[in-house]
This record gives C-alpha cells, structure tokens and sequence, in this order.
C-alpha cells in the first residue's frame, strides 16, 4: 500500500512540474497588456493562455477602450493580470530598401577620457569633474555646445579658467565644474575625445502614409565607443545603392557594400531603442499598405523579409520565427533564423545593412530584423512592428503640436 501511495505521489508530482512550470512561463514572460481589434479576436499568442476579461478599465484615459483582464493558464488557472485594450488595425507601406543616414549630433558625445600632459606632469581634468564617455556635453558657461570645433575653440578661449558644463548622461540633465590644463605646447585642453556626427546605412522598414513617418533600422544608432545612443540634433535620410556584399562568417559579420546618393529621402527626427524615425520628403502613395500585426497575433514559424542585398533591389527571402521575448524592451523580441538559400548564398544569413528588413507573415508586416547573432549569422533578432508604428504614431503627434 505505501508502495503504491509513494508511486502516486511520484507519478503527481511529475505531471505537477510541467504545471508550475507553464505558470512561472506566464508570469515572467507574458506580457501585462495586450490589444485586440475586438474582443472576439483576442489572442494571447502562446497557446496555454488565453485572456478572460468583460470589465471595462475605469482608470482608462478617455476615449481609450480598455479591459481588466485575467490571464489563465488552459482558461481555468488564474496566474495573472493583464490590461486589454481594444485598438483599430494599423496600415502601413513596407520598405526593404537600403538607405544612407547622416546624424548631427544634439551637442557632442564623450567617448574617450584621456590625460593632458603639461609642465607639471599628466592630469585628467575631465575624470576630475566627473564626466565619463557616453555623457553628451550640451553647453559651456551657457554657451549651446553644437560641434567638436566650437567645442576645442571654447576651452582654448578659457585661458585655463574654471567653466561650467552642462550634460546629460542616461537621460537626465547634469552639471559640473571643470578647469582645463595647459599642454606642453601652451594650448589648453580638457582630456576627452568627442563626436558630433556619424553616418551608416541601414534598411526602411516602413512610411506610415497617415503620418508621412518613415522609420528603419528597428534599433538605436548608439557610438561605435562609448555604446551610448546617439542624441540627434538634426538628421537627414538619402537614398542608398547596394551594389554587392561581404558575406557574414561565424564570428565575423558581414556588410553590404555601396554608396550613397544625395537623393534625400526623408529628415530624421528621432533616434531611439526602436530606430530611427523621420519625415519622408514626399508624401508617399498608399498603395501596397499592408496591415500591421498585432504583438499577440505574431506566431513560430514561417516568414519572409524584404532586404536589398545586391543591385537587383528588394526582395523577398524565406525565414522562420523561432522564439519570442514579448515581455522583453524593443530591439529583441523575437530571434529569426534565414531559411533561404538564395540569401545564404550571398549573405551568410543576417549581414550589417539589414538591419530594419521588414518582416511579413500571413500577409501582414510583423516586424523587423535588428542584429544579427555574431556566432551564427544565420539567425538573429527582431522587433515589433506594432511597437515600431506605436512610436512613429507618438513622434507625428510630437510634432504636429510643436507645429501648432
């Protein structure tokens, strides 16, 4: 009899672990908010859960419809819960085609702290004030700091006096004291190397025809050095020609190779963890729009994504969606992997340039490619559409009222 009781309770206990298991799955890894066209067409996207939800959210802005929802576990195990809100489908074009960007920065960005080597030996003034790469000085004594040249000038002006700096480092605005050293040759420096701009090239991965908002990339231009996001003062878009590709190698990425035109294709107004974002130069054609899918609606499996990866230009290549983060911030919220052998035959799989290929599944834009897995440059990760069009709806509003 124990014998039995004992092979029960075993026999329990492995049918309860894959329980737990779901459960601490939704917990940590579903999200806290979902959006649905309706209530009817409510998914959660993982199909263990399901979303129990009929009480209007009073604490809702107005004209918001959102639910209190319950997320369950087979729609009987409560395990958290959850926000539903009911949202319209969101149309947009897909790109896939390479474009150049040029970025001025929003003051300059410190990426190196160096000694001043003098008369009295070496000294670091700037790790004396406190600053540290990836601080963005934005003004001198009051004066708008706009380029590394205006910058040199004005600590030259200074005669080796005390100054104010103002910066901002993570967002938040500082402020310190800093005397620059006077060099061996007599000139007068502070011990930092700066950046005020930057180019690259990336991918379009879609103009939102409502707003006349074009974003690509799917991730932050951030400095080569310091790692920071890079703060765009002003920005523009032009047009790029791929002409042939240095093909990705486990542990050395690939790129795509060619050059820029001067055709300018939109401003950039905003470069943040979800891309670079900016006002297309023409009003674009609604024609091709495609709907955007909703983060719960995007499932494993197959998928397409159009990129430009030679002078043929944009395509469309086989993939597979692999995995989610949804609970995860933008930039990796889904990992790809290349499936195409037309595409592995000249890229290797995901190659520096693509970044922002949008990806399509069951006929609806879900998303775009963002890095790409040095050690397998055959998959990589992916973002949200739905997050990418949340921010280029927020940037037109932004700047619809700074307009008014």
């Amino acid at each position: 009899m124990q014998a039995a009781i004992k092979a029960v309770s075993v026999f329990g206990l492995i049918l309860a672990f894959p329980l737990f298991l779901l459960i601490w799955y939704g917990t940590e890894f579903e999200p806290d908010r979902y959006t649905a066209t309706d209530l009817a067409s409510l998914t959660t996207g993982t199909p263990f859960f399901r979303c129990s939800c009929d009480t209007p959210d009073e604490t809702a802005a107005a004209g918001a419809r959102q639910y209190r929802a319950q997320l369950k576990l087979f729609d009987a195990i409560p395990v958290k819960s959850a926000t539903v809100e009911i949202v319209e489908r969101d149309h947009v074009i897909p790109g896939g085609d390479a474009f150049g960007l040029r970025l001025f920065t929003d003051g300059v960005m410190i990426t190196q702290i160096s000694s001043v080597n003098g008369k009295a030996g070496a000294v670091i003034p700037a790790k004396k004030a406190g600053l540290r790469p990836g601080d963005v000085i934005t003004e001198i004594d009051g004066i708008r700091v706009t380029s590394n040249a205006q910058l040199a000038q004005t600590v030259q002006s200074s005669k080796g006096q005390k100054m104010k700096v103002s910066f901002t480092r993570n967002g938040s605005q500082k402020s310190t004291a800093i005397t620059p050293a006077a060099a061996a040759d007599g000139t007068y420096h502070i011990g930092i190397w700066v950046r005020d701009s930057t180019a690259g090239v990336g991918t379009v991965t879609f103009t939102d025809p409502q707003s006349g908002v074009i974003a690509g990339l799917g991730h932050a231009i951030c400095d080569s050095d310091a790692g920071e996001i890079m703060p765009v003062r002003e920005g523009e878009m032009v047009r790029a020609e791929v002409r042939g590709c240095i093909k990705g190698t486990p542990g050395t990425p690939g790129e795509l190779c060619g050059f820029f035109h001067n055709d300018v294709i939109g401003t950039v107004e905003l470069n943040c963890e979800g891309g670079v974002y900016g006002l297309a130069a023409e009003r674009p054609d609604t024609a091709g729009s495609l709907p955007v899918a909703l983060i719960n609606e995007v499932v494993t499996g197959k998928a397409q994504i159009i990129a430009t990866v030679d002078k043929t230009g944009p395509q469309r290549f086989d993939i597979e969606i692999t995995r989610f983060f949804r609970a995860a911030s933008q930039e990796k919220n889904m990992i790809i992997r290349i499936t195409d052998k037309r595409l592995l035959a000249i890229t290797g799989g995901i190659v520096q340039g693509m970044s922002g290929s949008p990806i399509l599944q069951n006929g609806r834009l879900v998303g775009a490619v963002t890095h790409v897995f040095v050690n397998d440059p055959q998959q990589g990760y992916a973002v949200f559409a739905q997050s990418m069009v949340r921010t280029a709806r927020q940037l037109a509003q932004q700047i619809s009222r700074s307009a008014a």
